[in-house]
């Protein structure tokens, strides 16, 4: 018996100390080789309907989908959502991670079977038809696929509550960078005008020095720029441009549609912010009015990134349990033989 505790203490102990999520709320949700991420959002405040796109390449395999819902601030459980004729309660979602402070309620739903059939066959620019009940700020869908053109990539998508105070997201690369994209983007809710804002940095091994990206991510840009709680939804995705923000200081929920691009620079500093020969790349985020709701991180890279804070993505289009995890199932193994020792006994 003192065995088998033994074996639980140190495993809760070190779950604590080896699990540590890139955001401190957000986590890792999938991760994919050779595939690329099709993004889109949606919010309105004067009706319950509208479109959500996806832009995927002919001859493309949907590798998994997920549809997120996020409420006005923690005023209930975003309500039930229809995609594409499809009902999904608000009960049958996932509830993102969040962390004090932050009181909004994100349901995350998995619909790839649903964006599988609609999406390979016919491909290209489409639109999805969403509707949503409940006071709702939002929708955001994220679409994985693999094709030809995506070869060589890296798809990543995280999701859960950003701290407000401030994150680390540490990602590192197969090999010494030498070309290709970086394409990130983030989603937020409640978020609105000049005072509300996120800041994101940007390291790299060659330039371990903050630089910033951009101080103006968020707003109600796929709102359609709405000023009313409940159309307060932005993310980078279909549509937008992937050149970054001119003037990364600048501030206004218009300025920037919360899509980068790292392997170029912007109008203050033409360098890329990615150089050739670095080997991991760091995102600093914080949100000084304390009111924003980042919930989704989602990157395609043209290059292969092999890990991000220390969870693997390996080459069969999943993720490999994190150090934690494989040493706590070690663990568990341990104290199961044992236990079947002394029975034996």
């Amino acid at each position: 018996m003192k065995q088998k505790l033994l074996v639980i203490a140190l495993a809760i102990l070190l779950s604590a100390s080896l699990s540590v999520p890139a955001f401190a709320g957000s986590i890792l949700r999938d991760a994919f080789q050779d595939a690329a991420l099709s993004i889109d959002g949606w919010g309105s405040q004067a009706s319950s309907s509208g479109l959500l796109q996806t832009d995927v390449p002919n001859g493309a395999t949907v590798l998994k989908a997920y549809l997120y819902s996020a409420d006005v601030w923690g005023s209930g459980i975003a309500g039930d959502v229809t995609l594409n004729g499809n009902f999904f309660s608000s009960a049958s979602g996932t509830l993102l991670n969040k962390v004090s402070g932050n009181p909004v309620n994100v349901r995350m739903y998995d619909v790839t079977s649903i964006m599988k059939s609609a999406i390979e066959g016919t491909w290209g620019l489409q639109n999805h038809s969403i509707s949503e009940s409940g006071y709702t700020d939002g929708e955001v869908l994220v679409v994985a696929y693999k094709s030809a053109s995506t070869l060589g990539g890296t798809a990543i998508i995280m999701d859960g509550g950003l701290a407000q105070g401030g994150d680390t997201t540490t990602l590192n690369f197969a090999n010494p960078y030498t070309s290709g994209n970086f394409i990130m983007s983030l989603a937020s809710s409640f978020s609105y005008g000049d005072g509300q804002y996120t800041n994101v940095d940007v390291k790299t091994s060659s330039d371990p020095t903050a630089r910033r990206l951009t101080s103006a991510a968020g707003g109600n840009d796929d709102g359609g720029f709405v000023a009313a709680n409940g159309a307060l939804i932005t993310v980078g995705g279909v549509g937008d441009d992937p050149a970054n923000p001119a003037d990364p200081y600048a501030r206004g929920a218009a300025y920037d549609d919360e899509l980068y691009n790292l392997a170029l620079g912007n109008g203050s500093n033409a360098d890329p912010f990615i150089a050739a020969g670095d080997t991991w790349l760091s995102l600093l985020t914080n949100n000084p009015s304390f009111d924003d709701n980042v919930f989704g991180l989602f990157i395609t890279s043209s290059f292969k990134i092999t890990d991000v804070n220390d969870d693997d993505i390996d080459d069969d289009n999943n993720q490999v349990p994190e150090p934690a995890t494989m040493l706590l199932l070690g663990l568990g193994l341990m104290g199961l033989a044992g236990v079947r020792k002394k029975i034996k006994k």
